[in-house]
């Protein structure tokens, strides 16, 4: 039966309308949040080495190297770099700098935007080539615009990153090597699809698979599956020409990785991050920060057995379906589209390509349940887009125009929710995830390996971990403050002790105040300032939910597993405005601590000048069963405050101590004290304090030094 041209003509339209918008959209996108202006992770590390390969070629790490990483426009690139016997060389897998070298030669460092769209052309010719084979090219049309477009390939090529590599490898490596799998049952497969059909198809595919497993240890799960689909068909020739062809590859790969890097592979090599706080291993002070590979090795091993946690591979498989970052379901809607096409009447082999993908989801569910697909920096799972080309090659019928309408559905809800939220934060957040801190991705679980402790969003307070998700809380050394108006701020609290409450101590400002805090299964209010009151401190107890997740960090391999929870903090007030200074607490052991002090030596003045300072010479022994320190969820600080004639208060200021002081030493210090603008007569206080708690006087013996003091005008 021959097909309705006009209904051929209507779908290529339709398709090429599709495909149009869904470019421009992630270019609108693009251009709100201008990805290509930073440099995030492993993103850094691939530039390095794309330049260094277009500059000297090699993968060495030189004086060169170390004066590019240092005056990058962008700000100092962190390096992932190895020490092996052939010396300090960059340690990622060398096939994406070789790709991205040629490019980042003609065109500069964005040549690797270029790089990546050409190994995505490419795979998604493959896979023209492979639904022509199938159907007309109005629904072959359809169904790759479908692919490529309803979810979140496209962004993949402004990122500086393997993915769109690999799946353009993936794509290109599998449709090669089963052309022949199956019959073409269209009725012109056209030049494109009998391409697959030539002899030197598979091998050109296996080659292309052994060039893929060379980037990722698990992607060698779907290199094999063309070798493991002609052995069940007894094509014992082509199974061996698919296998011998992808292994002598992926070994030619690694020998040129050992030959350029020094290891065969960099994952397993003595390996750690450099950055220019820590310092790079060439030029002046190298042997010194050479130790950072002892000191804080990156090396990684792959284990033979599985974790079998688990409730931890629970939450693992709920976040890989619907998480914020790593959802297959609103990262991928086109999974809508193909899976089920694949499951109906699947022939063989659809079996083995599902299989394959099957195989490969319960990898990193089981074997790597804490890691989360690398979701945390980049739009959507990308440790699974590789596998996602197996469902576009899976079904033996391709997906109706009803079933395609359903995942074009799903993307417009997806994209909508994404622009409004990088419209709205994007000027709190430039970084990936700005679109997803409101709207539809904001109520999906938030996944994290919450694995550094050093960056500019984790903490370690009160002996546990925190981790705060979104631009929406302003985090201190030792607090984080929240403001009315403002999008709820979340943190990720890690506990490796049991039971509850978390204590927080609140500093709230601004009349009619109420803070919300929620978690995945509850919601609480705790007033803090009443409708006439401006300011008030207390101490607040919060009963959270069960913990969502166990997780057991690399740096405390002795204690048991953390409980995290996701917890919410949003502030109200009656006025609109107003702001919460939080301390986070823990157990509150902090608060069972006795302070007190004595005062040595130090007197206050009888007179100061208007906007003038005074220097105190003060000593003073700790007498109580606490250490003081300015570097707890506490503080201990000096604070002094001036009290008018009138009794209104007129201002106060702290300055830290020097260093921590035992029960029984003593502190001697100078402290400089600015006097108020206005002349007249104050009552001056001096005192220890517990920063948002308690003077130490308030306990009973009143303030280490007080008494009045005569502001005389300054000097007109």
């Amino acid at each position: 039966m021959n097909p309705d041209p006009r209904r051929i003509r209507g779908e290529i339209r339709v398709a090429l309308a599709l495909a149009l918008a869904a470019a421009l959209f992630f270019l609108v996108l693009g251009a709100l949040r201008d990805p290509l202006a930073h440099l995030a992770g492993d993103e850094g590390t691939y530039l390095a080495m794309a330049t260094s390969l277009a500059r000297d070629g090699d993968l060495r790490f030189t004086e060169a190297d170390r004066e590019w990483a240092e005056s990058h426009p962008s700000g100092p690139v962190t390096l992932i770099l190895q020490q092996t016997g052939a010396g300090i060389a960059y340690s990622k897998p060398v096939l994406y700098a070789l790709w991205g070298a040629p490019f980042v030669a003609l065109a500069g460092e964005r040549g690797l935007a270029a790089a990546n769209a050409a190994a995505l052309v490419l795979g998604l010719v493959a896979g023209w080539a492979w639904l022509r084979r199938r159907a007309d090219r109005g629904r072959a049309a359809l169904v790759l615009a479908t692919f490529a477009g309803a979810g979140a390939i496209l962004p993949q090529i402004a990122w500086w990153m393997t993915e769109a590599l690999q799946v353009g490898l993936a794509l290109a490596g599998l449709a090669l090597a089963l052309g022949r799998a199956r019959s073409a049952t269209a009725d012109d497969p056209g030049a494109w699809g009998r391409l697959l059909e030539r002899p030197w198809a598979l091998p050109v595919g296996a080659v292309l698979r052994g060039l893929l497993a060379s980037l990722r240890d698990p992607n060698l799960l779907i290199a094999l599956l063309p070798a493991a689909f002609y052995a069940a068909e007894r094509s014992w020739r082509r199974a061996f020409a698919a296998l011998a062809l992808t292994l002598a590859t992926l070994a030619a790969v690694l020998a040129l990785t050992a030959a350029l890097g020094g290891a065969r592979n960099p994952y397993r090599a003595v390996r750690a991050s450099f950055d220019a706080a820590s310092g790079y291993p060439a030029g002046p002070g190298a042997a010194a920060v050479r130790e950072q590979f002892d000191r804080h090795r990156a090396t990684q091993t792959l284990r033979a057995r599985p974790r079998l946690e688990p409730e931890r591979s629970a939450v693992a498989t709920l976040t890989f379906f619907a998480g914020r970052h790593t959802g297959l379901l609103v990262y991928f809607p086109f999974v809508i589209a193909l899976l089920p096409a694949a499951l109906r009447r699947p022939d063989r082999l659809a079996v083995v390509l599902l299989a394959g993908a099957a195989a490969c989801a319960a990898f990193y569910l089981v074997w790597m349940p804490g890691n989360y697909f690398g979701g945390e920096g980049f739009v959507g799972n990308r440790y699974i887009l590789p596998v996602l080309a197996l469902l576009l090659l899976a079904p033996a019928r391709l997906p109706g125009r009803l079933a395609i309408a359903a995942a074009w559905g799903v993307a417009l809800v997806a994209g909508a929710s994404a622009a409004t939220s990088v419209a709205r934060h994007t000027a709190a957040d430039p970084w990936s995830q700005s679109h997803a801190h409101a709207g539809l991705f904001r109520l999906l679980p938030y996944e994290s390996t919450a694995g550094a402790i050093a960056g500019r969003r984790d903490r370690y307070w009160s002996g546990d971990f925190l981790r705060f998700v979104d631009p929406f809380a302003e985090a201190g050394p030792d607090s984080f403050r929240i403001f009315a108006g403002r999008a709820p701020a979340e943190v990720v609290v890690a506990t490796y002790w049991p039971g509850t409450p978390l204590r927080f101590l609140v500093a709230a400002s601004g009349p009619g105040s109420v803070l919300e805090v929620s978690d995945w299964a509850g919601r609480w209010e705790f007033p803090l300032t009443g409708p006439e009151e401006g300011e008030r401190r207390q101490l607040l107890a919060v009963e959270p939910s069960r913990a969502w997740r166990r997780h057991s960090f690399w740096w405390t391999p002795d204690l048991p597993n953390y409980r995290v929870r996701a917890l919410r903090f949003a502030l109200r007030s009656a006025s609109g405005a107003g702001e919460a200074t939080l301390r986070y607490l823990g157990r509150g052991a902090a608060l069972a601590e006795i302070h007190a002090a004595e005062l040595l030596a130090g007197e206050l003045p009888e007179r100061g000048v208007a906007g003038g300072t005074a220097r105190l010479e003060l000593a003073v022994r700790n007498t109580g069963g606490a250490p003081w320190s300015s570097r707890t969820p506490i503080p201990v600080l000096w604070g002094y405050r001036f009290v008018a004639a009138d009794g209104q208060g007129a201002g106060e200021a702290r300055a830290a101590l020097p260093r921590e002081v035992a029960p029984g030493e003593e502190l001697r210090q100078e402290l400089a004290v600015g006097w108020p603008q206005r002349p007249g007569r104050y009552r001056l206080e001096v005192d220890l304090v517990r920063e948002d708690l308690a003077w130490f006087g308030d306990a009973g013996p009143g303030p280490l030094l007080a008494g009045d003091v005569e502001i005389e005008p300054g000097a007109p």
